[in-house]
């Protein structure tokens, strides 16, 4: 057993990082991730509200909820579809070696960008699919695309209120539109936090993952690493911003324009008044 153990790599998240990079587009996977997260939580939102939940905050509650299991949830699959999911299908031989098992290149969608050279992470040698770009433009191309779409819905009704602001109502539009921008603000801070970042947080999953893995068996070392725990670690306070922004302005909303079932109709509440 001693001597199973002395002969492990010595892993850091640093080093899986700069493996990742040099292998994959990490930053344009966590684009994906992200934009799946936004879009189940869009569908969500629309879903109830076609349902007829018209408050705010009970739309934006469970929605927000989606998003982030959407997000661990995206995170998990990438591990299984990369390169360190089949470490993780390992099967441990008679003479107590881990053996990698096939699972199959065809369906190994994040190894299919290119071939790479045998690389080193730590002292270990890992084998697999690199890629042709790395994704570092992706969040600024996203961000600026999903800025103008997301704003569309209630632009309208901000400028109304700007043009509106004054009497007795007229701090309620300020206070609308102030918890409007911080709320947006803090979604595409918290987007591009996470695409910036996306080598640093997936680096530290698959530190996680790889840790557990040379001592269990097979595929339950994804259940036995602490990877979630890490994850969650990196990415709770972004999360939780964009919850209280978004649910500030929803609560907001339920106070001063109770019958309103969108933002817009929000503003267009106010600035009749």
């Amino acid at each position: 057993m001693g001597r199973r153990a002395s002969r492990q790599p010595a892993l850091s998240p640093k080093a899986v990082a700069t493996d990742l990079r040099r292998h994959y587009a990490v930053r344009f996977h966590m684009f994906l991730i992200v934009s799946a997260s936004l879009a189940m939580a869009t569908i969500v939102t629309a879903g109830m509200l076609a349902g007829g939940v018209d408050a705010l905050w009970k739309r934006y509650l469970p929605a927000l909820v989606v998003a982030y299991v959407t997000f661990l949830c995206g995170v998990w699959l990438w591990l299984h579809l990369s390169r360190y999911g089949r470490h993780l299908r390992a099967t441990r031989s008679d003479s107590g070696h881990l053996d990698l098992v096939d699972g199959g290149d065809a369906l190994n969608l994040l190894d299919g960008i290119g071939p790479a050279p045998v690389q080193s992470v730590g002292g270990e040698v890992l084998r697999g699919a690199g890629g042709v770009f790395d994704g570092g433009g992706a969040s600024t191309s996203w961000a600026s695309e999903a800025a103008s779409s997301a704003g569309r819905g209630v632009g309208d009704g901000i400028g109304d209120a700007v043009g509106a602001i004054g009497g007795d109502e007229g701090i309620f539009l300020v206070i609308a539109i102030a918890l409007v921008a911080l709320a947006l603000v803090a979604l595409f801070g918290a987007t591009g936090y996470l695409i910036y970042e996306a080598p640093t947080i997936l680096a530290e999953v698959v530190f996680e993952v790889l840790l557990a893995s040379p001592f269990i068996k097979g595929a339950r070392a994804i259940e036995s690493a602490n990877w979630s725990g890490a994850l969650v670690r990196r990415t709770w306070k972004p999360f939780a911003a964009v919850c209280a922004t978004a649910l500030g302005f929803a609560l907001f909303a339920a106070a001063i324009a109770p019958q309103a079932r969108t933002a817009h109709e929000v503003f267009r509440v106010l600035v009749s008044r």
